[in-house]
């Protein structure tokens, strides 16, 4: 509406009238007035008069309640326009009409308006200040004050102020302090005239007084920090007063920042005014101990809001009054100086070392001390109040900040810090503080250090360990400063440390020397007692460095009283011994040594070290101190708890006595030395120790004579523990220095020695000779020696009981001759001593059997038998079969019994089990019957178990053959028994055929049962078993090699092995027997060079790794590398079962380098020989040239006898005897070597060092018949065995009897068959006794000629024992001879080795087994396991019968059958008779067996098997029939002319005269045709007729005349 008005109106504004302007703005306008503009206003009065200026002035003022602020603004800037634009005119009297003052002037030209102009706009107007002054608004009265001059006008100041306060209206006051704060900011005021500052500070205080209260915090801030900024220097106390003190925290923080935004502008007093103030206030609002804590955070926050910075006129104590959890530490930097004190001395204020740390850090190091006046004391009084950490940090700081180590702080006050500031935080004293604490006094008076340690001795309870050792140490360091010994003023030295270190420890042994001034040691150590020494050397762990001990024994004056009289630890002896030992060695007297070992050292001695006895340390020793020194460490030392033993004497002893070419220590010139019992006194009681290498390097051959016979030296030798080879040495170089040194004289242990000739003891008497057999029985239980109990039975005449008692086991010392001398009454009296003796051989134990029960002594009964005990080996087959069998039973259940029983022949051994087993032949009973040693001898037939007969705990701890074990292997398939725990007897009856109903997880079980496992027997397995094994886990190998029997990874191919196990698998294969595969395979070879490319093997040297992994691959490697590997690869042939003349070659070079163990051969000797096990059975003159003829018959003593008791093979026996035998004797008239008597028979080492025509003219006929047991047994010579044969021949012209047969051993083989002719063998055990395999094999025609001698005795036949006898040699007999053999016989038999038989022998032996096991039939395992041996006899039609009974055939026994009946066996046959083992023709494809039969199969026959198996015939012509039948054969591929092809039939003939096999070819051509896959012949039947004929004729041909 009004700008419509105004547009209607405006344009008329210039002809209006004085009455037109009134009665619009005064009538018209008045309702819409207030929307008129500043715009319509200026338009308005753009040509106005002042008089209707005016009036419309007066009409705008009743619209001005009614307008906005900003339309009032801009209405006021229109007014002062039109003022400024008429100022010429509007103050004329024209203008100023009814106007008396400028009061009045500003009413009417601004009216209400005017408050929006400010007093700068006004100055032009040139109107009165004073005037005016009521009618200006605040804000122009604040800017007329800020006018120049103006702020110093108190007057003006006060006229301005004092209507503001009088209005007492708040909003008037902030509108005139807005504007002169921000007036006074633009002009840079920071300070006001202070009279018109307090003016307006007290009036507005005034005014503001009673609404104070009713301010918000904000309210206060804009007050107190913005408009009062100015003022505030100017207050008072009463002006503080005026603030109420009933506002809020907030409000009165408000306050307080405003205080302190001009703390600087206020005197110390108004600060502390205001302190007053804020501690007033705060004091009101406590609550629980807090004042104005809920708007702030932290201290900090807490102090600055409501101190500032009045807070320094406030104790430590008003804070935390006012805030009971007031933390100081965290607004150090806030405190003075005094209130850190304060803090400080506050009890628990302090907690932490960060605490010490922050408020430290804000005080000057000039007032430490006025610092620690304060809280020092407040620690004493309340020590618990401050820990340990906080403790140490205000002492931190004072050694690091306090500089109390300056020359500017002089002692006086160094020793007040000490004694007062410092004592407090000196209590529990960290031990890292000690080093500073030091560092301040080291530089002070002697009085200031020693106070120090003093003051800190008296508070060492408080200190821990760890601090006290620092204590300790900073002393010592002290003393060990550049001027050691400043504060020592004479004395004990000991004494004066004592005073030093007080009660913080005293200096090892190690500190204390260093102490002393190498200028000044003797000097110090003299001012010592022995008394004061012995307080220092006892303290607990004196001892560091031992050789700092040495420092005060070597410098003190004293030493041997000290040694003698003070008693002191152990440890210092310990430490003190090696000090003085040079001493004690070096002495030359007598009674010198005496004092030392005996006074002085009585109890240091037992401190001896290892290194004080070495070599090095006694090689310089005099020969009085060795021999004290020899003789105490032998008798009076104790070695418990020692690093030594006396195996560590006598090392030095050894070491000592070597010194010299001759005996050391011995002079005969000289009365020191000159006594014989040289070994008592230089070795004594280590003679133990002593080696033969010793005893010959001490003492000179020359010159040991003399000692030999010194009685002294002869019992300290007595002595069982001293190696065996040196009292024999001793006793040979005895007897050999004084060749009739009477063995009566020898002490006890000597006369064990072997060394003790034989005829020292053959030139006894009777007396004697009783004599020596009762030392030998006290000494050494006896004697087994062979030797020597002849030697001394020669010298018995008269045989007696009491003589059998007193020969004991050298009563087989006995000739046949001396026995049969024996009355039979003598014998059997005194059968409780000569069933003792464990050395009769057969003919004794026989000969004395037989004198026995000749004279009437029954031998029927268990008891009898065991009475006999080791002469149970002398009763005959035919005794034991008349004695009850269950008595025999009886017998068999003592383990005695059992053990010398199986020392008897075979033939005894079996007639004793037959006869057991005809107690009750079942197999259960048979098993449980028969000893588990003797289990060996049941026949096979009697083990065909049931599942419930069977007990696998009973069969496991017995003694099996792998045969035997094969018959019940297969009950292993469900038995609940841990096969873990199965016998390596019972695994090796692991076959195919056995395990073939088996789990696979079962099968897996039990080979690895039978893997290597220390302390249990190798489980033997051949290699049928082993590729069993292998074809029956092929495809489920493991790398694990040690989870499989070591021969069984011999069969392991290249892709069985990953390439980084192969080093893993050659060492466990190396653990295998190479000899176990056959040949034909190349085993050796091949796994050789995969060695070599696995261990990186080039040329022919290999290392000792190599040689490590390898193991018994090295029995298999040629000459070349064994020569040169590491010597250790002699240690790997030790193993070995044989080796070829080239690898013996290698051996004896690879020994004669002397790079190996065993030395240069200049230092060979017996130990040697014995040293390098079983080596020398093969060696050849090369080495035993080396040996002396003594040396290798003491050797052979022994060797020889571990030979023949482990049954090693004759021929290698032969060949030992001629390389050794390596003699030249001279030639003379008679016998030059010496009688062979009844002693030399008895030497281990008989008939070395005899030739053959020696032998022949020593060895007379009597004494040939009274030890043939014995000789023959030791001669293994084939020359040497026919002069035997000669001689018995001269003794029994008309025969040899049986007795004598009986013991010929392997003399037997060298017969002729004139010789065999004249003996007499009508016994079994002289068959079993020929026909031992032990001694060789046999010629055909001569076992032929012993077995049918044998057999044309009435009675005898081939009964089963008499099989098991002969077993190969059967092959010998006729087929006629054969025939006489019986089922039962073989039955009973164990299974026979028929592989020497030929096919017609083989045929008839099968004849006899088929009837002999028809029974078992029902069993396919079982009668396959009984006639397996005898299946090369087998007709083709049995064989394939057999294989359809899944017997798993091995290759072995394939290989073993007829040769037509394996030529005739087609794919399919061979292929289930094998069964599992059918993998093995790839493995044997070479063998020629194989490889024949193979030959005469079709390739696609073969191809059947996947086996890889290729042959070379050619497979016929196959053509594929036509729609019609009729059209004509194609020509196959590799026949392309279409012709027929070729079949060939190869038959072998044997007979053929040169031994040769005959092969006949015949070709037959033929055509054929493949229908369904099969082949037929088809179109020709004459073709057909005439090839089947001649096929017909050639097996007629070649059949066996």
């Amino acid at each position: 509406m009004m700008n419509r008005t105004f547009t209607i109106v405006s344009p008329h504004f210039p002809s209006f009238t004085d009455r037109d302007w009134f009665v619009w703005f005064h009538l018209k306008l008045v309702a819409i007035l207030p929307s008129f503009n500043p715009e319509m206003l200026k338009n308005a009065t753009s040509n106005i008069n002042c008089t209707n200026y005016h009036v419309v002035v007066r009409g705008m003022a009743k619209a001005f309640p009614a307008m906005k602020s900003g339309r009032r603004e801009g209405i006021a800037e229109v007014l002062l326009g039109y003022l400024r634009k008429s100022a010429s005119v509007i103050n004329k009297p024209v203008c100023r009409q009814g106007i008396q003052s400028d009061a009045e002037w500003l009413e009417a030209n601004f009216g209400p308006f005017f408050q929006y102009i400010t007093y700068s706009d006004l100055k032009v107007f040139n109107l009165s200040e004073v005037t005016v002054l009521d009618s200006l608004s605040p804000s122009q009265k604040a800017e007329l004050l800020l006018e120049p001059n103006n702020l110093s006008n108190e007057t003006l100041a006060r006229l301005a102020f004092t209507e503001l306060s009088v209005s007492s209206r708040v909003e008037d006051l902030g509108s005139f302090f807005d504007t002169f704060v921000s007036g006074a900011a633009e002009q840079n005021l920071t300070t006001l005239d202070p009279r018109v500052r307090d003016t307006i500070l007290n009036l507005t205080l005034m005014a503001l007084g009673p609404k104070l209260s009713m301010l918000d915090a904000e309210g206060f801030r804009l007050w107190f920090q913005v408009y009062l900024h100015l003022f505030l220097p100017g207050t008072k106390s009463s002006t503080l007063e005026i603030i109420p003190r009933n506002i809020s925290c907030d409000s009165y923080q408000e306050i307080v920042k405003g205080f302190d935004n001009v703390f600087t502008h206020l005197s110390v007093r108004q600060t502390q005014q205001v302190f007053t103030f804020t501690m007033d206030y705060l004091r009101r609002q406590s609550s629980l101990g807090l004042s104005c804590v809920e708007s702030v955070n932290d201290d900090k926050h807490w102090l600055e809001d409501n101190f500032g910075r009045f807070r320094e006129h406030a104790s430590y104590r008003d804070f935390v009054t006012l805030k009971n959890n007031f933390n100081g530490v965290e607004v150090a930097d806030l405190l003075t100086f005094s209130q850190l004190a304060q803090l400080a001395a506050t009890p628990s204020q302090l907690k932490r070392m960060q605490d010490v740390t922050k408020i430290m850090a804000v005080i000057n190091p000039v007032d430490f001390g006025a610092f620690f006046d304060t809280v020092s004391p407040a620690i004493e009084i309340h020590p618990a109040n401050y820990t340990e950490e906080v403790k140490s940090a205000l002492l931190q700081e004072v050694f690091d900040r306090g500089n109390l180590s300056s020359p500017a702080i002089n002692d006086t006050e160094f020793l007040l810090w000490l004694r007062v500031r410092l004592r407090p935080l000196l209590v529990n004293l960290s031990p890292s503080l000690v080093t500073p604490l030091f560092d301040i006094g080291k530089n002070r008076n002697c009085n200031s250090s020693q106070e120090m340690i003093t003051l800190l001795d008296k508070l060492h309870l408080t200190l821990s360990n760890d601090t006290q050792r620092k204590i300790y140490q900073s002393t010592l360091l002290f003393l060990q400063g550049p001027n050691p010994l400043k504060c020592y003023s004479g004395g004990s030295f000991y004494i004066y440390l004592r005073n030093t270190f007080l009660s913080f420890g005293f200096p090892d042994l190690s500190t204390f020397t260093s102490l002393l001034p190498q200028t000044h040691e003797s000097e110090l150590l003299s001012t010592i007692s022995t008394s004061e020494l012995r307080q220092f050397l006892s303290q607990p762990n004196v001892i560091g460095n031992n050789s700092d001990i040495c420092v005060i024994f070597n410098n003190y004056n004293n030493t041997p009283v000290f040694l003698a009289t003070e008693d002191v630890p152990d440890d210092v002896k310990m430490a003190t011994l090696p000090c003085v030992w040079p001493l004690v060695l070096s002495s030359n007297s007598r009674s010198e040594v005496n004092s030392w070992f005996d006074l002085r050292l009585r109890n240091y001695l037992r401190f001896l070290s290892k290194s004080l006895i070495s070599s090095s340390e006694v090689q310089n020793a005099s020969c009085l101190a060795f021999q004290k020194l020899v003789s105490v460490m032998g008798n009076n030392f104790t070695y418990n708890g020692t690093e030594f033993g006396q195996a560590d004497v006598y090392t030095t002893i050894r070491a000592y006595l070597r010194t010299d070419s001759g005996a050391r220590c011995y002079n005969a010139s000289d009365a020191e030395l000159n006594s014989t019992a040289w070994f008592v006194i230089n070795i004594g009681s280590f003679v133990t120790f002593i080696t033969l290498d010793d005893l010959t390097s001490f003492v000179s051959t020359s010159q040991i004579g003399v000692f030999l016979l010194d009685q002294a030296n002869l019992e300290l030798f007595n002595n069982t523990a001293i190696p065996e080879n040196v009292t024999n040495y001793y006793i040979s170089q005895l007897f050999e220095f004084s060749p009739n040194f009477n063995p009566v004289k020898l002490p006890g242990f000597f006369l064990c020695s072997p060394e003790v000739p034989s005829v020292a003891y053959s030139s006894l008497n009777e007396g004697d000779t009783i004599f020596i057999l009762n030392k030998l029985k006290k000494f050494c239980n006896g004697t087994e020696d062979a030797e020597v109990s002849a030697a001394l039975a020669s010298n018995i005449q008269t045989i007696t009981a009491d003589t059998f008692a007193t020969l004991g086991s050298a009563s087989a010392g006995l000739t046949i001759s001396q026995i049969t001398s024996i009355s039979p009454s003598v014998l059997i009296s005194s059968l409780s001593t000569l069933s003792t003796v464990s050395t009769w051989n057969q003919e004794q134990a026989a000969t004395i059997i037989q004198i026995m029960t000749a004279s009437g002594y029954q031998i029927n009964s268990a008891a009898s038998l065991e009475s006999l005990s080791t002469l149970v080996a002398g009763v005959s087959s035919e005794s034991m079969e008349n004695i009850p069998a269950s008595e025999l039973l009886t017998a068999s259940k003592s383990s005695t019994f059992v053990a010398n029983v199986m020392a008897a022949p075979a033939v005894v051994q079996q007639t004793f089990i037959n006869k057991i087993i005809s107690v009750d032949p079942s197999p259960a009973k048979v098993a449980m019957n028969v000893p588990d040693a003797m289990a060996t001898n049941i026949p096979m037939s009697l083990l065909t178990f049931s599942e419930e007969t069977v007990d696998i705990s009973v069969m496991n701890k017995k003694k099996w053959t792998r045969d035997q074990a094969a018959m019940f292997f297969g009950f292993l398939d469900k038995t609940s028994f841990d096969i873990e725990q199965l016998s390596p007897s019972v695994l090796q009856g692991f076959t195919c055929t056995s395990v073939q109903r088996m789990t696979r997880t079962r099968i897996q079980g039990l080979i690895r049962a039978c893997r290597p496992r220390r302390g249990r027997a190798k489980v033997e397995l051949k290699e049928s078993q082993l590729t069993c094994m292998y074809n029956l886990l092929s495809e489920n190998l493991s790398q694990n090699f040690t989870d499989y029997p070591s021969d069984m990874l011999l069969y392991f191919n290249n892709k069985d092995v990953k390439k980084a196990n192969c080093r893993s698998y050659l060492s466990n294969v190396g653990a295998a027997d190479f000899s176990v595969a056959s040949s034909i395979l190349k085993k050796d070879s091949l796994l050789f060079s995969e060695a070599r490319t696995c261990l990186g093997i080039n040329g022919v040297n290999l290392n000792r790794d190599n040689v490590e992994v390898l193991g018994s691959m090295a029995c298999t490697l040629d000459s070349s590398y064994i020569q040169n590997a590491d010597p250790l690869i002699l240690e790997k042939l030790k193993a070995c079962k044989d080796f070829s003349d080239s690898q013996v070659a290698a051996m004896e070079s690879l020994l004669l380098s002397g790079k190996t163990q065993y030395g240069n051969v200049a230092t060979w000797n017996q130990q040697t020989l014995e040293n390098l096990g079983i080596l020398p059975l093969y060696f050849t003159t090369n080495i035993w040239g080396q040996f002396r003829t003594k040396t290798k018959r003491r050797f052979l003593k022994t060797f020889m006898t571990r030979l023949r008791k482990s049954k090693t093979k004759k021929t290698k026996l032969k060949v030992l005897f001629r390389q050794i035998s390596d003699l030249r004797i001279k030639r003379g008239a008679g016998c030059t070597v010496g009688n062979i008597t009844q002693v030399t028979v008895n030497d281990g080492s008989f008939p070395f060092g005899y030739d053959q025509t020696q032998f022949d003219l020593c060895l007379d006929i009597p004494v040939l018949n009274d030890n043939l047991n014995s000789i023959c047994e030791k001669v293994d010579d084939d020359d040497f065995q026919k002069i035997i044969l000669k001689k018995l021949n001269q003794a029994f012209p008309l025969g040899v009897s049986e007795k004598e047969v009986q013991v010929l051993s392997s003399v037997s083989r060298v017969a002729s068959l004139d010789d065999i002719s004249k003996w007499s063998i009508t016994k079994i055990e002289t068959l079993a006794a020929l026909m031992n395999a032990d001694d060789g094999p046999w010629e055909a025609e001569k076992s032929k000629a012993i077995i049918t001698k044998y057999l044309n005795t009435p009675g005898n036949s081939l009964g089963s024992t008499e099989l098991n006898s002969i077993d190969s040699n059967l092959c010998s007999l006729d087929t006629s001879t054969l025939k006489t053999i019986t089922p039962d016989s073989m039955r009973n038999a164990k299974p026979l080795d028929v592989a020497s038989c030929s096919s017609e022998q083989k045929r008839v032996l099968y004849e006899i087994s088929n009837t002999s096991f028809s029974s078992q039939r029902s069993s396919a395992t079982n009668y396959y396991n009984l006639i397996k041996t005898y299946l090369g006899g087998a007709p083709r039609s049995d064989v394939v019968a057999l294989s359809t009974q899944n017997i798993n055939m091995d290759v072995g026994t394939l290989r073993s059958l007829d040769p037509d009946v394996i030529a005739s066996l087609t794919v399919t046959d061979v292929k289930n008779l094998m069964g599992n083992q059918l993998q093995d023709l790839k493995v044997f494809e070479n063998d020629t067996v194989i490889q024949a039969w193979r030959n005469r199969q079709l390739q696609s026959d073969l191809d059947l098997l996947n086996l890889g198996l290729t042959t070379n015939r050619t497979d016929p012509v196959t053509t594929s029939p036509s729609p019609n039948n009729n059209s004509p054969a194609k020509p196959t591929q590799g026949n392309p002319s279409g012709s027929s092809a070729t079949l060939t039939s190869t038959v072998t003939t044997q007979g053929n005269p040169s031994g040769s096999s005959a092969t006949l070819t015949s070709t037959v051509t033929t055509q054929a045709t493949t229908t369904s896959g099969g082949a037929e012949l088809v179109g020709h039947p004459a073709s057909i007729f005439l090839a089947a004929l001649l096929t017909t004729v050639l097996q007629i041909m070649h059949q066996p005349a």
